[in-house]
């Protein structure tokens, strides 16, 4: 590999977690601090209502018990519950009325996070910035 390909890989990759440890820190509500992981996790159950643990435990390549105790800890903040399920492979989960309401207000802030910091940017180069990211997660999600 390239020198300057390989310090254009690491700035990527210091990038991408600093946006992104940023970026959730800022997003914290005071009522209901969640960890990185919790809000990914409440991210993929508003995107999926039905999702199973299983299944995010694949999607974010996290190990099944921390799933399961992150579930556990939004069940108890009454953010996330289990729906019935008659199929006995896991169960369904959902977020509740006051996790849909965190979540979206997380997200709301992330996003006048992200319009800030690319406010000076063109159009053009907000497009091209999406696509890029976007082009980056396919492969990734893809790997």
């Amino acid at each position: 590999m390239d020198m300057d390909r390989q310090d254009h890989s690491m700035s990527v990759l210091r990038s991408l977690v600093a946006i992104t440890r940023r970026g959730l820190a800022d997003a914290r509500d005071e009522e209901t601090p969640l960890s990185m992981t919790e809000q990914s996790i409440m991210m993929a159950i508003a995107e999926q209502p039905g999702i199973r643990s299983t299944d995010i435990a694949r999607m974010f390549r996290l190990n099944r018990s921390t799933v399961s105790r992150q579930l556990a800890a939004l069940i108890r903040l009454g953010l996330v519950r289990e729906t019935p399920n008659d199929t006995g492979r896991g169960r369904p989960l959902e977020l509740t009325e006051d996790g849909a309401d965190a979540f979206h207000r997380a997200l709301t802030s992330l996003q006048r996070i992200v319009e800030a910091h690319l406010a000076p940017w063109s159009d053009g180069e907000v497009a091209r910035f999406a696509h890029d990211l976007e082009r980056f997660d396919r492969t990734a999600d893809a790997s």
